[in-house]
């Protein structure tokens, strides 16, 4: 059988740009009280009144130095795992008794017992606008995801006066109906989507100054499997 030279070369391709983004672009998040101070705000809304049993299968994709970990091993939680590339942040989880898998959070592996339908919820948090391409990230949440099970996203809106854009490694910073659009697309209701807005004080230009945030808050539920075999 004659091997196809194009799709050798474009799963090569493929290989050396995500390695190019992995090798620049992952860094550590590093001790943010704020954002300590608001997971902890958003577990308290959105993830309490879910009711998950403790032995639920909850994955942190793009878990940073493991707030959420925090919070659910506080209430109780046994089987969480955080996903990060960081190797600081992965130390960081580690050292408080997280479990942290060394994944790329658009393909969790079934290697690693990520198998189709086998998790109960995903807290997704500051983690989409990392990924290249956002549709292949939703789909491989939709495969692990059980039916009628959920997913908390939050995301940086576009235009804020931070200009997340020009972070070194957002890569999709979407607009509300792109964002619902894609996650119809993928298999998901949207149950809620709330806007999260506070003032921050940023140093910018050598100087502080007290800008706006703008964050979306979403939940969905996996309304339907997406069948790629």
């Amino acid at each position: 059988m004659l091997i196809d030279a194009n799709n050798v070369v474009d799963t090569v391709k493929l290989k050396f740009y995500n390695e190019y983004l992995y090798t620049n672009h992952v860094y550590a998040e590093g001790d943010s009280p704020y954002h300590q101070q608001l997971t902890k705000e958003v577990v308290s809304k959105y993830v309490d009144s879910l009711n998950l049993p403790k032995d639920s299968n909850i994955v942190d994709c793009g878990c940073g130095p493991g707030y959420f970990l925090d919070e659910m091993q506080q209430r109780g939680y046994t089987n969480t795992v955080g996903i990060t590339l960081s190797s600081e942040d992965i130390m960081l989880c580690q050292s408080k008794g997280h479990t942290v898998k060394p994944l790329d959070i658009s393909f969790l592996h079934q290697t690693q017992g990520f198998y189709d339908e086998s998790v109960d919820f995903i807290f997704l948090r500051h983690a989409l606008e990392h990924s290249p391409y956002p549709i292949f990230t939703l789909m491989e949440y939709n495969r692990v995801l059980k039916q009628g099970r959920k997913m908390y996203i939050e995301v940086p809106a576009p235009g804020c006066e931070r200009m997340h854009e020009y972070n070194i490694n957002h890569y999709s910073i979407l607009t509300k109906d792109m964002l619902v659009a894609l996650l119809i697309r993928t298999g998901f209701n949207v149950d809620s989507f709330d806007n999260i807005r506070f003032n921050l004080n940023m140093s910018m230009n050598g100087e502080t100054k007290l800008v706006e945030e703008h964050f979306y808050s979403i939940m969905v539920t996996k309304a339907r499997p997406i069948d790629v075999k």
